[in-house]
């Protein structure tokens, strides 16, 4: 059996800064650490919020899962 460790998760609210020399958009990510076990609605509930607070236009609002795996005996 497996079993995660380590969890973290991040909230990331990306940005749209200006654009690069070929046109596109040039994001900036801004991450807050969150609690792992909040639901996926909760987080993008809460990162609506957020993006309302920013000056510049919003492209997206993400969600960042990272954990060790490690082998339950």
């Amino acid at each position: 059996m497996t079993q995660r460790t380590n969890a973290t998760t991040r909230l990331q609210v990306k940005v749209i800064t200006g654009t690069n020399s070929q046109g596109k958009d040039a994001i900036a990510t801004r991450s807050f650490n969150v609690n792992p076990a909040l639901a996926d609605e909760d987080l993008l509930s809460i990162g609506h919020k957020l993006a309302s607070l920013q000056s510049l236009p919003v492209q997206d609002i993400c969600r960042q899962d990272n954990a060790g795996l490690a082998e339950v005996h």
